[in-house]
């Protein structure tokens, strides 16, 4: 029998920690042991209390490793890691809501070749152009990510990765790209990475202009520190293909594809305020 440790880095998700959770323990396991619910939290605000109360009502199972001061993503992903027990880790942001099927999806992808299963991220349907521009972004990441690897593949929203291989890595502090670095170690040891788009994990979508571009900058920032870190992996999307997805999504969706072209025509005003 599997054994799998559930892995959810936590910073001021006092709204979400409990969804999350719940979704977790409600979700279709059939013949795989579930060997704990790692959460490593850094929140200054109510998560701690709502967490201790989940697990005197409800599991525990539930590893509760809270920090006084706030020492960033990289260090709770370590700390989930290093405590996990299960032969699978599988790590959701604290923000979303997997699906029922997602964390049996993400654990039956992994075997002796397969060292890390990609989540399928979908926005929640929301009205309003950065949200639009969110979920028709999203259409199209899945579209690519069925076509070929790239350098987004993997996101941290939800993933699998094999115990073995993940306690042989340590992700640098202040990272912000930890999916890509974790995608790119698993590789480089000799270990594929697959994307299953049945393990769809469920996000709030923008909801501000704000919103979007942050998204998008931080994104942009984060692949940049790896290549100043002199690390990254090739990125195997043509911009044919990019092209093409682009414009299949965008007749699915029109008014997505024009929301998104009109929350990256903001971008360049927000990169200057």
């Amino acid at each position: 029998m599997t054994t799998v440790s559930i892995g959810i880095p936590s910073y001021n998700e006092e709204s979400n920690i409990k969804t999350i959770l719940e979704s977790v323990l409600h979700s279709n396991l059939h013949s795989i042991n579930l060997s704990e619910i790692i959460i490593s939290d850094d929140s200054t605000d109510n998560t701690p209390n709502i967490v201790y109360q989940f697990m005197k009502n409800h599991s525990k199972k539930i590893i509760f490793l809270h920090n006084d001061k706030r020492r960033g993503a990289g260090n709770a992903w370590n700390d989930i890691i290093q405590n996990a027990t299960g032969e699978i880790i599988v790590l959701y942001d604290a923000d979303v809501k997997p699906n029922p099927d997602c964390t049996l999806e993400l654990i039956n992808k992994i075997n002796n070749n397969v060292g890390i299963c990609a989540s399928n991220p979908r926005a929640i349907p929301s009205k309003g152009i950065p949200a639009q521009g969110t979920i028709f972004v999203g259409d199209w990441l899945e579209s690519v990510r069925k076509r070929q690897l790239t350098e987004y593949t993997v996101m941290g929203r939800g993933l699998s990765i094999r115990s073995d291989i993940a306690k042989k890595i340590t992700i640098p502090e202040s990272l912000i790209s930890i999916d890509l670095y974790l995608q790119g170690k698993v590789m480089e040891m000799g270990y594929d990475v697959v994307f299953n788009p049945r393990a769809i994990v469920q996000f709030q979508p923008a909801k501000s202009f704000v919103d979007f571009c942050s998204q998008v900058i931080r994104a942009t920032k984060g692949h940049s520190q790896l290549k100043k870190l002199g690390y990254g992996i090739k990125n195997q999307l043509t911009l044919k293909t990019a092209i093409v997805e682009f414009i299949r999504v965008a007749m699915r969706n029109p008014n997505g594809a024009i929301s998104t072209c009109l929350c990256y025509i903001m971008i360049p005003f927000y990169m200057a305020t």
